[in-house]
């Protein structure tokens, strides 16, 4: 998801140690987005447009599912958008933010795309029921809906709604919080520990990367390694060479500049063996040596997540993950005052004015000192 990975342009066994991530995620998902002064919880429910805005689930699937089947690479790139928006600050849409200095203009989320996606979604669902429907659920649910399509409808999940958007977007905020693809296992453990996460759900989170491609700007250091990396399979090595070619290579290989910058910008799916599906194919390619990602791969060398990547590759049972304390991605977020309506658009651009943060819409104007 995080460490540079990229949705695919196109994308593909069985349930596995995604029963596990899903939940992982569906726990992510459920962070009580209420930071008001008072810190009063609110709860999130399954139905909670039931009364307000009964075809809102209805609206957004239909768009989002045809956006999905437009394009093959838009569902890994909402599951993509949506780890990144709940690893800053809890799952409040805040990575949507236009402005300058917002969590989309940060170098972690280069690559992030799907936007439009979420904006028909809100668009739609705003004629049915202005004002209503948060854009944070309703990029928890395209999250939702992008995990039936990759699994090919075997892993669904339940998902409990009423999370409030998020109004303060700093790119400032994401280099902490987003794994870096060369990151140790130690500092992914750091990380995932940071968002109430445990190492257990770091391995599993990590089986994204069943989807998605990556450029070859995140593997060279790994191509050109000397002596060469113990950690990548030489056949494996090989293949990728021929797809990334070093810059010796590149001045013999093409002739033009253009051609040039498309061939080391080339990109490489993340999963070589069932690059389109979400399963658990991933962490037998990590046992090969055969993970694209330096952070990937080593989750196969440090003898405690080694052992959770064996468990993942035939995990068939589901289980229940517990789900984050009430309270967890609230700190450091500033949401609307209760019964605020949510952001409308969902980019709704963000105005920094010395320590003030000015939030403007067609609807309303927040002032949050």
């Amino acid at each position: 998801m995080g460490r540079c990975g990229r949705a695919a342009p196109s994308r593909r066994s069985s349930l596995g140690a995604f029963v596990l991530l899903l939940l992982v995620m569906l726990s992510l998902a459920a962070l009580i987005p209420t930071a008001q002064a008072t810190k009063a919880k609110a709860k999130l429910v399954p139905k909670f447009y039931k009364s307000s805005c009964p075809r809102a689930e209805v609206i957004i699937s239909s768009v989002v599912n045809t956006a999905f089947n437009r394009e093959a690479g838009n569902a890994p790139a909402i599951l993509r958008m949506f780890f990144h928006d709940c690893f800053i600050h809890g799952c409040d849409a805040s990575v949507l933010i236009d402005g300058p200095g917002s969590e989309k203009n940060a170098t972690e989320n280069e690559g992030l795309h799907g936007w439009e996606i979420i904006d028909d979604a809100k668009a739609a669902v705003e004629k049915q029921c202005p004002g209503v429907v948060s854009c944070a659920d309703i990029l928890a649910m395209a999250a939702q809906l992008s995990v039936k399509k990759l699994s090919a409808g075997r892993i669904k999940y339940k998902l409990r709604l009423g999370r409030r958007d998020g109004l303060v977007s700093s790119a400032a905020d994401v280099p902490a919080s987003i794994p870096k693809e060369t990151a140790s296992v130690a500092e992914l453990k750091s990380i995932f520990k940071a968002n109430g996460l445990s190492t257990k759900d770091m391995v599993a989170l990590s089986g994204a990367h069943s989807v998605g491609v990556a450029g070859c700007d995140k593997i060279q250091d790994r191509l050109t390694a000397t002596p060469p990396d113990a950690t990548l399979d030489a056949t494996y090595a090989a293949v990728l060479k021929k797809q990334c070619p070093n810059a010796t290579e590149l001045r013999h290989r093409c002739h033009w500049e253009w051609e040039c910058a498309e061939m080391a910008n080339s990109e490489l799916n993340l999963d070589l063996t069932t690059p389109n599906l979400l399963d658990e194919v991933y962490y037998k390619n990590l046992q090969a040596n055969k993970g694209l990602l330096t952070s990937d791969q080593n989750l196969q060398t440090d003898p405690q997540t080694r052992r959770m990547v064996a468990s993942n590759t035939k995990f068939r049972k589901f289980r229940q993950v517990t789900e984050l304390r009430e309270g967890d991605g609230e700190d450091g977020q500033q949401r609307p005052p209760h019964g605020q309506p949510g952001r409308d658009p969902c980019e709704l651009p963000q105005l920094q004015l010395g320590s003030e943060v000015f939030y403007e819409s067609s609807y309303v104007l927040f002032h949050i000192t």
